[in-house]
């Protein structure tokens, strides 16, 4: 999804808090989110601790994200400085959004991160979000994705597919709704 008119930025500013940093090769800061079980479990549906992912699976990602699309660490601010607790992938097919420091779950920076992608995902000529797959045991990403305007359109396995269109009755996703979101 490397789009030449719209360079990748280095920082997308989602709030005075809250920015995506464009990932820089350093996955190694990654790696201890992807080994949380939480997030092994409701990211990867990974449920075998044998399966859980290794330094090598977790570039490997990162490798793929960042080609695919664009990839950015989520970083909040504390303490005076921002500080990476997640990351996200903007692209057209199932976005992936990690909150990986558990003290920052649950407290609507998934919302606030998803609301950022939708916007530039515009800004990128992305007519639509679709094959957003969430496992159907994961309630507070299904709650993110519906609160979102994503809407349910079938299931694989055990995950429930989303998809969000970003023109919609030739309705723009809106400033107005990503203040609602």
């Amino acid at each position: 999804m490397k789009n030449a008119n719209h360079p990748q930025p280095e920082i997308l500013s989602v709030s005075d808090a809250v920015r995506l940093r464009k990932y820089d090769g350093n996955y190694q800061i990654a790696v201890k989110w992807y080994q949380d079980p939480v997030v092994y479990y409701n990211s990867e549906g990974i449920v075998r601790q044998e399966d859980i992912p290794d330094e090598g699976y977790v570039k490997s990602m990162y490798d793929y994200l960042s080609e695919a699309g664009e990839c950015y660490f989520i970083e909040v601010l504390e303490d005076g400085r921002f500080i990476p607790v997640g990351d996200v992938t903007i692209k057209a097919e199932n976005p992936p959004i990690v909150i990986g420091e558990a003290r920052y779950r649950g407290r609507g920076l998934g919302k606030q991160v998803m609301a950022a992608v939708l916007k530039r995902a515009m800004e990128l000529g992305i007519p639509k979000i679709y094959g957003s797959a969430v496992y159907d045991y994961n309630i507070s990403s299904q709650r993110l994705h519906e609160a979102l305007g994503f809407r349910p359109v079938g299931k694989r396995e055990n995950m429930i597919l989303y998809e969000r269109c970003l023109q919609e009755d030739g309705q723009r996703f809106t400033e107005r709704e990503e203040h609602h979101a």
